[in-house]
């Protein structure tokens, strides 16, 4: 793995080391966006073990401002110990039911309403602040625990913020027990 850059949280610096990565530059289109990361915690061989999911969509600027966001293709898994790629899924492959329609067309815009005011800096503290709330989860996971209170609802909090409302079904749809547990808003009767 590869030291973090200074000051970032290990979250944020993991998703930067990956998109610097051959491998991604290889399998990604260049307009390429990173998903919020999904915790996904294990028991392996008889230990906690934490990886990181992340979605991958088409992110398509507007000369105008702002980008085109489209449903997630694909998703990306690191371990987080390590930070090593340890799976690469094309959901178009791995889902062959599902209409190719759906990844045509643009299902939102980025940026949504709840950030559109912000400036370019204090969206990328808020940013940097959701990834210190990720390095918090992920450790709690990576020990077996639960995050404490606090840290759960301002990352439950934060990540209402940030995520693009657009993609909130794709992250109900590839990870639905994170989804009941942080993210707001109605979920869907198969859900629970």
């Amino acid at each position: 793995m590869t030291r973090p850059e200074r000051g970032l949280p290990r979250c944020e610096d993991l998703v930067k080391t990956l998109r610097r990565s051959r491998t991604f530059r290889d399998l990604a289109p260049m307009e390429c966006g990173i998903g919020w990361p999904v915790p996904i915690a294990v028991i392996q061989d008889g230990g906690p073990r934490v990886f990181a999911r992340l979605p991958l969509f088409v992110l398509r600027p507007d000369p105008a401002g702002g980008a085109d966001l489209f449903t997630p293709f694909a998703t990306a898994t690191l371990d987080w110990s390590t930070g090593r790629l340890v799976e690469y899924t094309d959901l178009r492959f791995k889902e062959p039911h599902r209409s190719r329609q759906e990844w045509a067309h643009p299902i939102g815009r980025f940026p949504h309403p709840a950030v559109e005011g912000l400036s370019n800096a204090a969206y990328r503290a808020l940013r940097t602040r959701l990834f210190g709330l990720y390095d918090e989860l992920f450790a709690a996971f990576s020990l077996g625990r639960q995050p404490d209170a606090a840290t759960a609802s301002e990352f439950r909090e934060l990540l209402g913020r940030l995520l693009e409302p657009c993609l909130l079904p794709s992250y109900r749809r590839l990870a639905p027990h994170f989804s009941r547990q942080y993210l707001t808003g109605d979920h869907l009767p198969h859900e629970g």
